[in-house]
């Protein structure tokens, strides 16, 4: 695993079972516990500003060692802190904030980068390089067309600019100190071709750039990182942001081009934070991922209702060659258990566009697909049964672990999150049901620990108590209106 050199400081306590009421103290409570904490000092109003003096020749000659913005001053007596107020931004109370004056540079711009994303087109400034606060700065978001026209910015090499970093970290352009001309707003989306257009909202006035496809690989740059991903073609090293630089390159349009970033090598290797090492190590993992499983495929189109699941069952029934071969054909999956109707109509159809039809042939090419023959049914100890999987597992290392036992056991499983199994109990609660295997388990059934009679009589009392509550409010609700028609209506004429 790669060393990331993450440190955490901690400046504050958030709670504790013992009463500390110093903030110092409990800082120094932290530290006993091992905790790396922030530097601080204590000091009176008297004497308040030349420690501020101290600190602040200390962060200006880089004695700190960590990036600081600036400095908070409060109270000791943390009950006495606890009396003033908090802003939505900050937490701490009775607190006040001293910030330095950031330090900035005058530089030429050298021309106006247009960066693509889902939604807009954001311009860049990339300008001859410039020092601050330790580091070279060479470019600086200029958010969208209503701050190029509050800034002024002139035509490029001809426009002086003033940039800063922010909190000490992210380079902004302040101002225009000289221009010339005036810049010009890209007719054409720097991606695909397409028009654009400049739209201006409708509650805040302000102008932005956006492409007019709705097709643009910049707007579905989640497609290419979930093609990427683990559970797709494990590219590894292609991170969303290398992909956000390729896409905006001009190096990828669909997935079958990350098969051709070979081309752009030379390129590549000059872009920050790649290298001849990084960019063979890249292209390396993209020819290993040539070799593929149909599932990992399945899951990489981003076929609408099409996951890892669905992928597992349709080439457990039909194999890689009977899965193709139904593609081709056109024929349905709704006799595929597990599948439907539902998720057959979401093949059938991806595969019925042209576009996607023609991307899969030209992946086809590129890829070597593993031919998987359609998988037995096995006749294991958990043939026949359901599973819904959630929550801590103890006998295995973790959930996927315990699913592909259950699967390798005879039976499909699902694992779930705790907000569906929330959203299902209270289903429950509504309903007055409670769901069972559809089969019976035997108490000498193989599998370990997954119902035991305890269980069984636990489950058994919880669904009489939901029974019993809801058939006691269905009497009061059939009393009520039976009170409403002027009948009489007592518990024991209706048998519960």
């Amino acid at each position: 695993m790669k060393e990331r050199n993450v440190t955490f400081n901690a400046f504050t306590l958030v709670h504790t079972d013992e009463v500390i009421r110093s903030w110092g103290a409990r800082m120094d409570y932290l530290e006993k516990l091992g905790f790396i904490t922030v530097e601080r000092e204590h000091t009176d109003a008297k004497n308040l500003p030349d420690a501020i003096a101290r600190w602040t020749k200390k962060v200006d000659s880089g004695e700190m060692g960590i990036p600081v913005d600036g400095l908070v001053i409060t109270y000791d007596d943390t009950d006495y802190a606890a009396t003033g107020s908090v802003t939505g931004h900050h937490a701490t109370r009775a607190g006040l904030a001293y910030k330095w004056a950031d330090v900035s540079a005058d530089t030429v711009l050298d021309h106006i980068e247009w960066s693509c994303a889902a939604s807009t087109i954001t311009p860049v400034a990339v300008f001859d390089p410039v020092q601050l606060e330790g580091t070279t700065v060479t470019r600086a978001s200029l958010c969208n067309v209503s701050e190029l026209e509050r800034l002024g910015i002139g035509k490029d090499r001809k426009t002086e600019l003033r940039i800063i970093k922010a909190n000490k970290i992210i380079p902004k352009c302040i101002a225009v100190v000289r221009a010339e001309g005036g810049y010009e707003v890209p007719t054409a989306c720097p991606v695909c071709g397409a028009a654009t257009e400049v739209r201006i909202s409708p509650i805040s006035g302000v102008k932005t750039l956006r492409c007019t496809d709705p097709n643009c690989p910049a707007k579905h740059l989640k497609r290419f990182a979930r093609f990427a991903s683990k559970g797709g073609l494990d590219i590894d090293g292609l991170s969303v942001q290398t992909l956000h630089e390729f896409v905006n390159r001009g190096y990828l349009r669909d997935f079958a081009d990350l098969y051709h970033l070979d081309a752009h090598a030379d390129e590549i290797v000059k872009l920050e934070g790649f290298g001849e090492k990084s960019c063979a190590n890249l292209l390396a993992a993209i020819e290993k991922s040539r070799k593929v499983d149909p599932i990992h495929l399945i899951f990489a189109l981003c076929i609408p209702n099409i996951g890892a699941d669905a992928g597992k069952k349709l080439i457990a029934a039909l194999g890689t060659k009977g899965f193709l071969s139904r593609i081709e054909s056109g024929e349905g999956f709704e006799d595929v258990d597990g599948i439907g109707v539902e998720r057959s109509n979401a093949l059938l159809n991806w595969f019925a566009d042209d576009e996607n039809k023609n991307l899969f042939d030209r992946l086809m090419a590129e890829l070597t697909l593993e031919d998987v023959a359609p998988k037995q049914e096995a006749d294991g100890t958990c043939k026949g049964l359901s599973f819904v999987i959630t929550g801590d597992v103890h006998l295995f290392k973790n959930r996927s672990a315990f699913k592909a036992y259950v699967e390798q056991q005879g039976r499909t499983s699902s694992a779930t999150t705790g907000n569906r199994i929330r959203r299902r109990r209270k289903r429950q609660r509504n309903w007055g049901f409670l769901f069972f295997p559809r089969k019976n388990l035997s108490l000498n059934s193989e599998v370990p620990n997954l119902l035991t009679l305890r269980k069984c009589k636990s489950a058994l009392i919880h669904c009489c108590d939901l029974l019993l509550h809801r058939a006691a409010a269905v009497f009061r609700t059939v009393r009520k209106r039976a009170t409403k028609g002027g009948y009489s209506l007592s518990k024991e004429s209706i048998p519960l």
